[in-house]
């Protein structure tokens, strides 16, 4: 596993993400497709029941990205915030 330090925020819509970590013990090992993403929210496709999850981005400690390039871990910290201002931070 790699960590992720070239993935940029305006990649995240479309991909696979699994949230290893959370504050709120429901939304720990939940994954899907993000489809939205918000100030404070992430926006998933259940791929069990297709149903969207709306999961509070201060509430991730640790998630992994599905890329072509392999799977990356991230700390939840760099999530927060507008996904326009995250492209720069992300780097």
């Amino acid at each position: 596993m790699q960590t992720g330090d070239l993935i940029h925020s305006n990649e995240y819509l479309g991909r696979f993400v699994n949230i290893i970590k959370s504050r709120n013990t429901k939304n720990s090992n939940r994954s899907g497709t993000i489809v939205n993403e918000t100030k404070n929210m992430l926006y998933l496709i259940d791929q069990e029941s297709k149903s969207v999850i709306r999961i509070p981005k201060s509430e991730i400690y640790e998630y992994e990205i599905c890329r072509s390039g392999g799977k990356y871990t991230l700390d939840g910290k760099r999530l927060l915030g507008r996904p326009e201002e995250l492209v720069n931070i992300l780097k």
